[in-house]
């Protein structure tokens, strides 16, 4: 059962900041279909900003007063919206991701080669 007042050091997302962190990610969801990577990472620091705020300590005890089931269904709804997002937004960038990775593994061995045996070309 939530008491009234927490103790200081509880900190829980509030709906408000849930509501910022949907938004958020409905509009990660379409830069990430865009393939926009700078602009999705852009978006990313702003959600991380409010996750981080929402899961830091409290430096003094949180009012639970409004804490009421209808608010903790509310908030339960909009976090698995976001959990659901996260998920789709996965599926663009971790093949990103992974084509980046071996972009960058070949141009380096093929950077290794170039160093280790010079030009291919030959003399003249």
């Amino acid at each position: 059962m939530i008491t009234p007042k927490q103790s200081a050091g509880t900190r829980i997302l509030n709906l408000e900041e849930a509501r910022a962190l949907l938004a958020l990610y409905e509009s990660m969801i379409d830069i990430a279909r865009a393939r926009d990577w700078e602009r999705l990472a852009e978006i990313e620091r702003q959600a991380a900003i409010i996750r981080d705020t929402a899961s830091a300590p409290a430096r003094e005890p949180v009012d639970a007063g409004g804490t009421t089931q209808e608010n903790i269904k509310a908030l339960t709804e909009l976090i698995r919206r976001i959990q659901a997002l996260d998920r789709e937004i996965r599926n663009y960038v971790e093949p990103a991701h992974e084509e980046a990775r071996q972009q960058l593994s070949s141009e380096i061995k093929g950077r290794n080669m170039r160093a280790a045996y010079g030009g291919l070309d030959g003399p003249g």
